[in-house]
C-alpha cells in the first residue's frame, strides 16, 4: 500500500480544484492506498523570501508539509488557473518545501489535476506547474487531468458522470506506479 499526498492550491470553500482533488484521492483509496491530505489553508505560511528564511528560518508549519511530502510515496496536487498560471499559494508552497529539501518532490510520481468552469480546464496553469517539476527533474505522471466545465461535472462536491469515469481510468493509469 502507497502513501499518497494531496494537495490543492486552492483553499476558497467549494473549490471546484479541491472537489477534483478529493474525487481522484477517493479513487487511490479504492484502489487500496493511503491519502494524506494536507490543507494549505491550516497555517499562515508567509511568502518565500530568502531574507525572511534567513532570519526566522524555515517555519514549522512549512517543515511539516515538507516532511510528509518527503515521506510519500506518489504526491496528487490540484492546480488551480488564475489569470493563466498556478496560484501564489500553490507556487509558494513548492518553493517553501524546495529550501527544506530540493529533493522532496523527486523520485515519486505526482499526478497533476485541474479543473475550471471554462472550457479550458486549467491547461495553462496545468503547463505551467508542469514545466516547473519538469525543470526540477520529478517524475511526473503521463498526463495531466483537465476537467472543463467544472460547475457541470462536479454534482454535490464529486465529480459525476462521464467526467468521474475518465477521472477513474486516469487515477488508474497513475496508481499503476505503485502495482507490484
Amino acid at each position: 500500500m502507497a502513501r499518497i499526498v494531496t494537495f490543492s492550491g486552492s483553499v476558497r470553500t467549494g473549490s471546484v480544484n479541491t472537489a477534483l482533488l478529493n474525487s481522484a484521492a477517493a479513487f487511490v483509496e479504492a484502489a487500496g492506498h493511503e491519502i494524506d491530505a494536507i490543507d494549505l489553508g491550516a497555517d499562515d505560511i508567509p511568502i518565500y523570501n530568502g531574507d525572511f528564511q534567513d532570519e526566522h528560518g524555515i517555519p514549522a508549519a512549512v517543515e511539516a508539509i515538507a516532511a510528509r511530502v518527503g515521506s510519500a510515496d506518489g504526491l496528487l496536487i490540484a492546480c488551480p488557473e488564475y489569470n493563466g498560471g498556478p496560484t501564489a499559494l500553490l507556487k509558494n508552497t513548492i518553493d517553501w518545501i524546495t529550501r527544506v529539501e530540493m529533493t522532496h518532490f523527486a523520485g515519486k510520481p505526482i499526478g497533476l489535476l485541474a479543473a475550471s468552469p471554462g472550457g479550458g480546464g486549467g491547461g495553462h496553469g496545468l503547463g505551467l506547474v508542469t514545466q516547473i517539476f519538469t525543470y526540477m527533474r520529478c517524475d511526473l505522471h503521463d498526463e495531466t487531468f483537465s476537467l472543463a466545465k467544472a460547475f457541470d461535472a462536479i454534482v454535490d462536491g464529486a465529480v459525476a458522470g462521464d467526467e468521474s469515469a475518465r477521472l477513474n481510468a486516469w487515477v488508474d493509469g497513475y496508481v499503476a506506479h505503485f502495482a507490484g
